[in-house]
């Protein structure tokens, strides 16, 4: 699953649980947030990752 989709889920679970009551919303919203920066986090790291991998091939 590529980032962009687990964000997509996420974002879509923000919306569906976010007026629930059945659990703390507050608590379901805290941690799908958390999710999602994560995501996007690991996206941001992956590709400065592949941007020093292919300056070093490219400088060799």
């Amino acid at each position: 699953m590529q980032s962009d989709e687990f964000v997509k889920l996420i974002d879509e679970a923000l919306e569906r649980f976010g007026s629930r009551d059945l659990f703390s919303g507050t608590e379901v919203l805290d941690l799908l947030l958390d999710l999602r920066i994560a995501a996007l986090r690991v996206d941001d790291e992956l590709r400065a990752l592949i941007e020093a991998e292919q300056a070093a091939t490219t400088v060799s």
